[in-house]
């Protein structure tokens, strides 16, 4: 995973600056300020407070959804992501970019397990950014737990021309099933482990600002 923090934090400067010249409240500042150092509680409440005092801008709903990610609370997050976009005009002059909200969307709806709409929306910013890497790695990366997800949940399934699994005029095949049965329970439990732990940790970076 490559660190992008510094390079995150200055184009973060640059938006938030470009928003006190122009009238900017002390809120925003105060969260970015709260967010830099790890304070992702009290950048939660600034960035919270922002967007009711700039109603028309997708900067704070966008900032509190990266505030919200640090702090775990993805579906919160998916919400202010989509919030971003919906005040977002799609001119080159918003902040932030299109491309970084749709991947960071994403990113929160990988998160909460929802692979097939964490799909649509790395979709929606490799459209606008094509040369994104990191976005194509994780829907990559989604595409295949959604794959593995699906799969999983089919063999749960109980199929119904299957054979009887005990003959009770034999014991020994009897207890052979119930082993392979215990095997396969096995099986499953360390997919599902396994999964877990690719949603944990296979997510490229977060584009902050």
């Amino acid at each position: 995973m490559r660190n992008w923090c510094l390079i995150c934090f200055s184009i973060l400067l640059s938006a938030a600056l470009i928003g006190w010249v122009g009238g900017w409240t002390r809120t925003l500042k105060d969260g970015y300020e709260a967010y830099v150092v790890g304070n992702y509680d009290e950048a939660h409440a600034a960035f919270q407070q922002a967007t009711l005092e700039k109603a028309d801008s997708p900067v704070a709903p966008y900032n509190l959804g990266t505030a919200l990610y640090k702090k775990g609370r993805f579906n919160a997050a998916i919400s202010a992501f989509q919030e971003s976009l919906s005040r977002h005009s799609g001119q080159i002059e918003d902040l932030p970019d299109l491309a970084y909200i749709h991947y960071n969307l994403g990113n929160a709806q990988f998160k909460s397990g929802n692979f097939g709409r964490a799909i649509e929306s790395y979709k929606y910013a490799l459209r606008l950014n094509p040369q994104d890497t990191d976005a194509q790695y994780n829907l990559t990366l989604a595409q295949q737990l959604l794959k593995q997800q699906e799969d999983f949940a089919q063999q749960q399934q109980p199929n119904k021309d299957a054979p009887p699994k005990t003959d009770p005029n034999n014991l020994g095949e009897a207890e052979a099933l119930q082993l392979l049965e215990r095997l396969s329970q096995n099986e499953n439990r360390i997919r599902q482990k396994l999964l877990q732990e690719q949603r944990k940790s296979g997510l490229r970076r977060k584009k902050d600002w």
